[in-house]
């Protein structure tokens, strides 16, 4: 039987999906600005061993992860879900929240003819990191068949608030463990970065685990909208109707559905200004400069460099590349002259001869509140005293911040 405790195995969960015994219950979520229902949480559990409830889908979920079949699984626990609330008769309006792995996310249907963003598909904050390339591909996809995207487990550490620039969720999920955290420093610094992506995205916050009307009081000086748990209401596999809300929470949230594509360089040229014209210390200067900045922004930052060949690799920038591997939520190198990274713990790619990344050289930060860049590409004339010179760009223009970044992340390889 599997049990929150048990060490259960993935064919123990296949036998239970095949056998039918994975339920489903809903955990009423409601909308604070309007004191009124918002939609469910949807949480899978072992019917065998229902009475578990929260914690028993907690249990679940962690064996899930565990399998290799994760991607197939969690698309039929999805199906499960979205099943049950049609039995349960749930109109197509109601909000349903679920969970959902990066894996399974190439198997969505179609739901653009359904009302827009109704299924919220909410990923783990840790597994979006050890995913990058493959998340942000499925998730403009699953954008364009209609589904929403929220980012679950967010504030148990700062560096949960790093790709939310990256994802650009439009909810995002706190831990439960936030609203029983004591630290007025943490909690200013988690709120300044959350509010930088809702200020800018009109995203909304999602307080989860609120269990007494203490909470609201935390739950108010986060800024969260929606908010799940005992105090709104227990999980029951028999949800009840709700009406169409006359304020549509998620209704501000803006979405750059852009296609991952493209380097750095190509992509700051849409700046419609002239490059800077470079020699070769001045450009390892101004990387030098960006990776000083980028070590005192802390665990919220994702750093990535790009190094057309490992030849042109300082042990300056080795040694800064390290110094960033310690203070940034997530690190990553790319060259043509190597497939993993000569830093350990930063995370790299192999780069394909023909890639034109293996001519151009970059670092870029990106942040919840802030970003900055520097890219440049090898002029193939020298300069009048014979000396390498360089086309450079540099700036903190957010936009083109984040599709740089997110154009290297493609060619990140998953965490092993």
């Amino acid at each position: 039987m599997l049990t929150a405790s048990s060490d259960a195995t993935a064919p123990d969960l296949e036998r239970l999906i095949r056998s039918g015994l994975i339920d489903c219950v809903f955990e009423p979520v409601r909308d604070v600005t309007t004191d009124a229902p918002a939609g469910y949480r949807v949480r899978h559990i072992n019917s065998e061993d229902p009475q578990l409830g929260h914690e028993e889908s907690t249990s679940l979920r962690a064996v899930l992860r565990q399998s290799p079949l994760v991607g197939d699984i969690d698309s039929s626990f999805r199906e499960t879900g979205l099943r049950a609330a049609e039995a349960a008769g749930l109109e197509s309006h109601t909000r349903l929240f679920m969970t959902a792995e990066p894996e399974s996310l190439v198997t969505l249907e179609d739901r653009s003819g359904e009302p827009d963003r109704s299924v919220i598909l909410q990923l783990d904050a840790g597994r979006v990191a050890r995913h990058p390339a493959a998340v942000l591909r499925s998730v403009r996809a699953a954008r364009q068949l209609g589904w929403g995207i929220g980012v679950t487990g967010v504030g148990q550490t700062i560096e949960s608030t790093a790709f939310l620039p990256l994802v650009n969720p439009s909810v995002v999920t706190l831990h439960e463990d936030v609203l029983r955290y004591e630290d007025e420093d943490y909690l200013a610094e988690l709120i300044r970065l959350l509010h930088a992506h809702v200020e800018r995205t009109g995203a909304v916050i999602v307080a989860e685990g609120v269990s007494e009307e203490d909470d609201l009081d935390l739950v108010a000086a986060i800024g969260a909208r929606l908010i799940t748990g005992p105090f709104v209401g227990e999980a029951t596999s028999e949800p009840a109707t709700i009406d169409v809300p006359r304020e549509d929470p998620l209704g501000e949230h803006t979405a750059r559905n852009l296609p991952v594509s493209g380097t750095p360089y190509s992509i700051a040229q849409g700046l419609r200004r002239d490059p800077l014209v470079l020699p070769h210390a001045m450009l390892g200067a101004q990387l030098r400069s960006l990776v000083r900045r980028a070590l005192g922004s802390g665990a919220s930052t994702v750093a990535i460099g790009a190094f057309a060949e490992e030849a042109d690799l300082s042990e300056e920038m080795v040694s800064g590349f390290a110094a960033l591997e310690e203070a940034c939520g997530f690190v990553g190198m790319l060259s043509g002259g190597f497939s993993e990274a000569p830093v350990a713990g930063v995370r790299s790619g192999g780069v394909d001869s023909s890639d034109p990344l293996r001519r151009e050289y970059a670092i870029i930060v990106v942040g919840p509140d802030w970003s900055g860049m520097v890219t440049a590409s090898q002029r193939v004339d020298l300069g009048s005293d014979g000396r390498l010179e360089y086309d450079v760009f540099v700036t903190s223009e957010r936009y083109a911040c984040v599709d740089a970044a997110r154009s290297l992340l493609s060619r990140i390889s998953a965490a092993r």
